[in-house]
């Protein structure tokens, strides 16, 4: 009786399974728009968590170095286990706060040179513009002297796009170029709730970092609890908790290490173009170097999409220049990605260029910026697994044969 009435509960609960299921796909399908609105609400109030998340991630290692050498210089394995406990928690504060102080400096400084530099590289081009057409026709003039069609052309087109620059210059972008930077692209009420949600997000870092072994060590409880071992299953369950933590510590090595040394690699190709630009007077010297340093970030693409435009504003200013920059950024992407990234990154993700650009690209459409930024680990991750269980695979493909052999001496004899 008892196990009829088994049978009849399972039978029953996956039969509601079955018709929930059912219902959920109908709502995917048909209210997906509705479905959808939500879940931009849900994202849209988890943001500032999201953001912090992200903080306290990066800011990690930041704060452990600090809390290392603060426990080596007031040597805390030496002092009782009580005053070594209060201490340890005195220096997780501090660290904390100078991680958090360290990264809001940071941000000010790439803000306030970029801004500023933006406001008079702006100015700057504006009023050069003229002078830059003038050069430019005088060029196109000497190129086709011989040809008085193509003169009347260039004399009578270049006359209408100079009147059509000053003018636009005057009356357009001048007397409103605070309102076109601040302005441009976002509202001013998106820029305030950006800002709000990041205030919040570094006081959400502070929780994060303030109780990460604490996340660490619940996390690692779930994945027992949920895995725990049978009578019947207990060898593999116990392997199937074990191997999701060492996975989830893969994965971390992968994207932690990968955007961590990246974003070291570009901090320090970013002072190398910065030095090398003030010496040789380069124009938009500071603007180019935090576009270099920033599009540095994403693999492969990165220097040629910050090359491409820096090398054109340079371009306008000065012709000669610009091929010297160009020659520059050639040789600095080439000690980048032989010396400096593989001394910095080393091999992390174990992929192939195929596979990289490839990852590039599949992230990058789906997901924008952060999808070219964070492609490669989590690809390399996903190419890991499969590898892992190709091998697997194959080694018990291998065992079988192995074990098949005596059997079939044996029947043979």
């Amino acid at each position: 009786m008892e196990e009829n009435w088994k049978d009849y509960y399972h039978k029953g609960l996956a039969a509601f399974i079955t018709i929930a299921m059912c219902i959920l796909f109908f709502f995917l399908l048909f209210r997906f728009d509705r479905i959808q609105a939500y879940a931009r609400m849900i994202m849209k109030i988890l943001r500032p968590f999201a953001f912090g998340a992200v903080i306290a991630y990066l800011l990690s290692p930041v704060c452990n170095w600090f809390e290392r050498r603060m426990a080596e210089f007031f040597d805390l394995e030496k002092r009782p286990e009580e005053t070594a406990r209060k201490l340890k928690k005195l220096f997780s504060g501090i660290s904390i706060f100078l991680s958090l102080f360290l990264f809001c400096f940071v941000i000010y400084v790439l803000v306030a040179m970029v801004v500023s530099q933006v406001f008079s590289s702006i100015q700057m081009l504006v009023n050069s513009m003229p002078g830059y057409i003038v050069t430019m026709t005088s060029w196109l003039e000497n190129l086709v002297r011989e040809d008085a069609f193509l003169i009347n052309y260039v004399e009578q087109y270049s006359e209408q796009i100079l009147n059509g620059v000053q003018d636009f210059a005057r009356t357009q972008l001048l007397p409103n170029i605070n309102n076109i930077i601040s302005g441009g692209s976002i509202s001013v009420l998106t820029l305030l709730v950006t800002v709000k949600d990041l205030v919040i997000g570094l006081i959400v870092a502070v929780y994060f970092m303030n109780s990460r072994r604490l996340f660490a060590h619940q996390a690692k409880l779930v994945v027992r609890a949920v895995f725990s071992p049978k009578e019947d299953l207990k060898e593999d369950r116990m392997q199937a908790a074990d191997w999701i933590l060492k996975e989830a510590d893969i994965i971390n090595d992968y994207l932690g290490g990968f955007i961590k040394g990246k974003l070291l690699d570009s901090l320090i190709i970013g002072l190398i173009c910065m030095i090398f630009t003030s010496i040789v007077d380069m124009p938009y010297a500071v603007l180019v170097s935090v576009v270099i340093g920033v599009t540095n970030i994403i693999p492969f693409f990165g220097p040629f999409i910050g090359a491409i435009p820096t090398a054109i504003l340079i371009l306008v200013v000065d012709p000669v220049k610009c091929v010297y920059f160009i020659i520059f950024i050639l040789v600095l992407q080439q000690f980048d990605g032989n010396i400096l990234g593989p001394k910095i990154l080393g091999n992390t993700t174990h992929l192939s260029s195929f596979w990289v650009l490839f990852a590039i690209l599949l992230f990058g459409g789906v997901f924008g910026i952060v999808g070219m930024v964070i492609g490669v680990p989590v690809f390399a991750f996903f190419y890991q697994l499969v590898r892992e269980w190709v091998f697997d695979r194959l080694k018990k493909q291998k065992q079988k044969k192995e074990t098949a052999k005596p059997v079939l001496k044996k029947e043979s004899s």
